[in-house]
């Protein structure tokens, strides 16, 4: 997520400290400080997709007439999630790796009032006529990065169906078509529970066979995945030998980062609506345990809702399984873009 100056687009944004504001009238007291930009981890915001374009805190107020000292500003405060990365744009350098909920980064401070006619006055002059500037504040182009994407992860090939089903998991709302690539960058939807927890799930860019040599959508579409805690194979039950687009993705895994093959997974059969899925199935069942008798397989349509309900049960459970684990799945270093 870029964050860069505030004349930019969708993925350009900037932050801006307060200008604090001058004092040039006689009698009047000291200006204000305008508001410092301060990054906060927030454990209940869960992806990047509100953060603004555009960020500016409120400039200091004038100094009042007789001495009165102008209202200083209160920091913008910027809420991010957890495992949130901030670095400048030009020299990659971390301004901020946020960790924990509540955590706090400075960003940009804000300018130093100016002084008002009445910070000189002296025994020999009780009206100067004589008051110096606010200062700028501070501004500056940032990238934020999510150290993890979601917690569970949609991969498959292209039209495998993964922005169906998240739309049917979540209330996320992806593009969705029967061509290639419809997903060109990542989109993350939330899953509600009863007692509360919160489950973001991520609908990643569709794999061709090669993307660990940067074929299609490539290697930086594999970060993302990367970036997943576990992983749900969504393979499109009505093509020709469906097995071999579940082989040919853990290929791709295990060529790119060998770690994403281990990391905790089911295998969801899609499309079973139709009649070619039906007949397909009883052979893909009997292919994928010969590749790996452990896998889960979920067989559901995501277009007409069907068998969700068993889907999201394991959802739960692999969510509850990663907390319990700890083993920090999907918290990786900075992209480098």
């Amino acid at each position: 997520m870029r964050i860069s100056s505030g004349a930019g687009e969708m993925e350009d944004r900037q932050i801006f400290s307060g200008i604090k504001h001058r004092i040039w009238r006689t009698l009047w007291g000291d200006g204000g400080n305008g508001g410092d930009v301060v990054a906060i981890a927030d454990r209940n915001i869960k992806s990047l997709e509100n953060v603004k374009s555009f960020y500016k805190a409120k400039d200091g107020e004038d100094g009042g007439k007789y001495n009165g000292t102008g209202k200083s500003r209160h920091s913008l405060l910027l809420k991010l999630p957890v495992g949130t990365y901030l670095r400048k744009e030009e020299s990659r350098e971390i301004l901020a790796d946020l960790m924990t909920h509540g955590q706090k980064q400075t960003l940009c401070i804000g300018g130093i009032g100016g002084k008002g006619n009445s910070f000189f006055v002296s025994s020999t002059n009780t009206t100067p006529e004589k008051c110096t500037r606010g200062t700028p504040g501070e501004s500056i182009v940032v990238i934020a990065e999510l150290r993890t994407l979601a917690h569970g992860g949609l991969v498959g090939f292209p039209n495998a169906g993964k922005s169906t089903i998240l739309r049917a998991l979540t209330r996320a709302t992806p593009a969705t078509g029967d061509y290639n690539f419809t997903t060109l960058r990542p989109h993350v939807g939330i899953m509600h529970f009863s007692d509360f927890t919160q489950i973001a799930i991520a609908d990643t860019p569709g794999i061709i066979e090669g993307a660990h040599k940067n074929k299609g959508l490539g290697i930086r579409f594999l970060r993302h995945i990367e970036r997943c805690r576990f992983l749900l194979y969504i393979v499109d039950m009505s093509m020709p030998e469906p097995w071999m687009q579940l082989h040919h993705l853990q290929n791709e895994f295990h060529y790119y980062d060998i770690s994403l093959t281990e990391r905790p997974c089911i295998v969801v059969a899609n499309k079973m609506d139709l009649q070619e899925s039906t007949d397909n199935f009883p052979e893909f069942v009997s292919q994928v345990k010969l590749l790996d008798p452990t896998l889960e397989i979920f067989a559901i349509s995501g277009k007409n809702g069907n068998q969700l309900e068993t889907l999201i049960t394991k959802i739960k459970m692999l969510y509850d399984d990663d907390i319990v684990s700890d083993k920090m799945y999907g918290n990786t270093t900075p992209f480098e873009w």
